[in-house]
């Protein structure tokens, strides 16, 4: 008797209707654009309109999903969202999407259709989807004709001229989990490797009502001393002034990071991840994976860091003579690993493997950006369709999946893709959405990034924010529905 299998059936995709050329923004910024687009990989980032976020991206991608695979509600048992955009620090993004769903099937099925489908977020930065994946697989296999629906749905957003504002990007991935899965069948061993650190958050910051007072006082031309400002802060009842804290804490998407050290950090999780999983599996990467999928923060994160993390698999593997012969030197006459595989990067023996190996889970990258959550998903998907654009079977191969979340925790497993993959991704097709985007000017992504606009920029189509609530039980509560 075999073995049951159990992965994603189905996969669908949503994006932002928008997109900025990353020259108009390496022109705006004074950055050199071959840098970005050839040392990076990058060519445009996907951007929201005002009507877009988190929730609407998911609940698109979600709902591409359900109507091309024909599910209908009373099939679903959860909806499982990763993401660290979340709208709201108690109410889980995930029944936003609910809600947007049961509008969706309220003609044929009834306003409650998804009244016993569980909903939830999981945030652990850019692996939150990951571990949504992992938990709703778990949830799988204990029962019986159990299907799941994952979500990794996110919008990247930095500060203004800061290095990681040409990474930014948008998008939602949906998968369908289930047993005898026809995309994807994923192995059992999932290894993980986790650390805390200070690479990449999204803090409170704190200010007092006294200095915030202050400083709106200077900028009207007066001043106001330390007893007077918090004089009137007491006095005031209502509104911003009226909350009763002495501090006021804002929150910013944009994150504070260390570049360097995440990308350090990145390789740290990602190699002793990597080293568990081979022990946990038994597979050997470098003989048993096909292609791999990474977390792209940017299009070419996986090919600038796969070189220092493969080099002790080649050196367990007994393989470090054709790394040595590919540089044309040994590893001490360059002074050392890390030199080593800085050098290895370059040759013509890398860019072999890359092609071969990383760069078709590149490609919709490239035009996206950051998905954070999403972005090792596209990578999947990227890789599923360029195989399909190539005329490549790969049908019956193992890709291998190198996750990484800041923070900082990654987890590698690996699945096979199963036969006739390609007859349920008919339809599913990313890079014709890309090239249907409306394209934007830096003046315009300006005024997006500042939230200085008040009518959508494209027209609305599909889950749309509505509303955000401005006064009584409803202040600050969005309301979404179908364009």
């Amino acid at each position: 008797m075999s073995t049951p299998l159990y992965g994603i059936d189905a996969l669908h995709f949503a994006l932002p209707r928008l997109s900025l050329p990353i020259g108009a923004l390496a022109e705006a910024r004074g950055i050199e654009t071959d840098k970005l687009r050839f040392g990076l990989g990058l060519e445009s980032m996907a951007v929201c309109d005002i009507d877009e976020d988190v929730v609407t991206l998911g609940a698109e991608a979600a709902w591409n999903l359900l109507q091309r695979a024909g599910i209908k509600p009373d099939e679903l048992g959860r909806i499982y969202l990763g993401t660290e955009s979340s709208v709201d620090a108690a109410k889980p993004s995930a029944t936003y999407i609910h809600g947007l769903l049961e509008q969706r099937w309220a003609a044929e099925h009834g306003p409650r259709a998804l009244a016993h489908c569980d909903a939830l977020d999981m945030t652990f930065a850019c692996v939150g989807g990951v571990d949504a994946l992992q938990n709703s697989l778990d949830w799988v296999r204990a029962g019986q004709g159990r299907k799941a629906l994952v979500v990794a749905s996110d919008v990247a957003k930095y500060a203004p001229g800061s290095p990681g504002e040409y990474t930014q990007g948008a998008g939602a991935v949906a998968m369908l989990v289930t047993e005898s899965p026809r995309i994807l069948a994923i192995d059992t061993d999932f290894a993980v490797a986790v650390e805390s650190v200070s690479d990449f958050f999204k803090p409170r910051r704190s200010f007092s009502k006294r200095a915030l007072l202050q400083e709106a006082a200077a900028l009207l031309g007066t001043t106001l001393s330390d007893e007077e400002a918090e004089a009137r802060v007491a006095q005031a009842t209502e509104g911003f002034w009226g909350t009763p804290e002495v501090h006021i804490d804002q929150f910013l998407e944009h994150p504070i990071f260390d570049g360097p050290y995440s990308n350090d950090c990145y390789v740290g999780r990602v190699s002793e991840a990597l080293h568990a999983y081979q022990k946990l599996s038994g597979h050997l990467v470098l003989r048993d994976w096909e292609a791999m999928v990474f977390h792209l923060p940017y299009a070419f994160q996986g090919r600038r860091m796969w070189a220092e993390i493969a080099l002790e698999l080649v050196r367990q593997a007994d393989r470090l003579h054709e790394i040595e012969a590919a540089v044309g030197q040994t590893e001490k006459d360059v002074g050392g690993a890390s030199y080593l595989a800085k050098l290895w990067s370059k040759t013509p023996h890398y860019k072999a493997y890359v092609k071969a190996f990383i760069a078709p889970g590149e490609r919709a990258s490239q035009q996206i950006g950051n998905m954070y959550t999403g972005s090792i998903f596209m990578a999947l998907l990227s890789t599923l369709i360029d195989a399909r654009i190539q005329e490549i079977d790969i049908t019956g191969r193992r890709i291998g999946f190198l996750s990484y979340g800041s923070g900082s925790k990654s987890k590698v497993f690996s699945g096979v893709v199963q036969p006739n993959y390609l007859d349920h991704l008919e339809g599913v097709r990313p890079f014709d959405h890309l090239e249907r985007r409306t394209q934007i000017d830096f003046a315009t992504y300006e005024k997006l990034h500042q939230r200085a606009l008040m009518t959508p920029v494209s027209s609305p189509a599909g889950a749309v924010l509505q509303h955000i609530g401005n006064e009584g039980v409803q202040y600050g509560y969005r309301t979404y529905g179908i364009a």
